[in-house]
């Protein structure tokens, strides 16, 4: 039977045909193997970290097996407080228990009988029963999503367990500078930390080049280097790229820069940052008055905030912007010399007050210590193909 683009390349599923397996960055061993030899100590908490969209998740999957994988969010905790009930809830283990009573009440005319239930709580030596017996391993995805708070408790629940052979897998973003996990001097030395790097350009290329022999299609190697340059360390970035290239409405027979570019832009039609945009131009109230505007070089105009999302959509992506090389960017970008630093910098903290006040999809960077973090390389995917990119002028 012939193969057809959606069976080979897998952006929201695990790449059977398409996996890669890396090495660990300054040494001999995979990601695989480092992952396989942190589960098997004793009283240890795998803590992975790495930026968005870079295959944590499906290293586990790939170690562990989903079959094994008991898989929740941080999102999970932001509502549901109790760490032991939300995983309880999981795996349908029932969070309350019932004892029933009958008394009797009799007069000379009737007989009553009254049943009263009393319910109590389950501890959380059944949920690490269950896990124990079936030989399952929390994956805790997205950690830094959990309320601050929450973040603290589970660290600590999952200090007090994992002595008792309770395995657990951490994975959360680097930069974070509320690190519940390596900030806990109770967890000090009982923690397996592996960070995930960013995917080299030429380990992209081999999930195309994997895929495209799969699919017996011959790319010329300049046109998967492009797509391995616009999928931003990201493999699953470069899946949707890949997977989008055989759904575009016309029948494609030689894959060219051009429809590379196409597919970048068919990618974004289902990414849901539109209203990020929206905001993060928009900027904090100005109360009335209007800001500045600026000439770029292509000819348009922005004020500051436009400015910022224009400098970070360029060439080349980079999901790192030290503040000097934002205000190079700048300098390159305009025809006006007078754009202050601290101007800058004020309005990189306005960005992060704002966002710390919306939900999860909203933290898509972070502003710390003069460099300027994207947390979410398809927020900078977006904003570089979206439907957006007029506001930005041509690149």
């Amino acid at each position: 039977m012939e193969k057809s683009f959606s069976d080979i390349f897998k952006p929201g599923a695990y790449p059977q045909k398409t996996y890669v397996s890396r090495h660990s960055n300054g040494t001999r061993y995979t990601y695989e193997e480092r992952l396989k030899q942190s589960l098997s100590i004793e009283g240890y908490l795998t803590y992975i970290v790495g930026p968005s969209k870079i295959g944590k998740t499906v290293l586990c999957e790939n170690v562990i097996g989903r079959e094994n994988m008991v898989s929740m969010s941080g999102n999970d905790f932001s509502k549901e407080h109790d760490f032991w009930s939300g995983i309880g809830k999981k795996i349908g283990i029932a969070i309350t228990a019932g004892v029933s009573q009958e008394t009797s009440a009799i007069s000379n005319s009737e007989q009553r009988s009254t049943i009263i239930t009393k319910n109590y709580f389950t501890t959380k030596d059944r949920v690490i029963q269950y896990f124990n017996e079936y030989k399952k391993i929390l994956v805790l995805d997205d950690f830094h999503y959990a309320p601050s708070e929450t973040q603290y408790d589970i660290a600590c629940q999952l200090k007090e367990v994992i002595r008792l052979g309770f395995k657990a897998v951490v994975i959360s973003l680097p930069y974070r500078s509320d690190d519940a996990i390596r900030l806990n001097p109770d967890l000090t030395g009982r923690i397996s930390i592996i960070e995930i790097e960013p995917w080299k350009k030429e380990e992209l290329v081999r999930i195309a080049n994997k895929g495209f022999s799969e699919l017996n299609m011959a790319v010329e190697k300049n046109v998967i280097t492009k797509m391995a340059e616009e999928s931003i360390h990201s493999p699953q970035l470069m899946q949707s790229i890949c997977l989008n290239i055989g759904l575009l409405p016309e029948k494609i027979e030689d894959i060219t820069e051009v429809t590379i570019e196409e597919s970048c832009r068919f990618t974004c039609m289902n990414l849901p940052y539109r209203d990020v945009v929206r905001i993060l131009k928009a900027g904090p109230s100005t109360r009335g008055q209007q800001r500045l505007k600026y000439v770029l070089k292509d000819g348009s105009q922005q004020d500051i905030y436009g400015l910022i999302l224009k400098i970070l959509a360029d060439n080349p992506p980079l999901v790192e912007l030290r503040i000097d090389e934002l205000m190079e960017r700048i300098k390159n970008n305009t025809n006006d010399n007078m754009i202050k630093q601290k101007k800058v910098k004020d309005s990189l903290k306005n960005w992060q007050r704002m966002l710390e006040q919306q939900g999860s999809l909203y933290q898509v960077l972070e502003w710390k210590d003069d460099v300027i973090y994207i947390l979410d390389n398809m927020f900078l995917f977006y904003i570089r193909w979206g439907l957006e990119r007029r506001d930005y002028g041509n690149r």
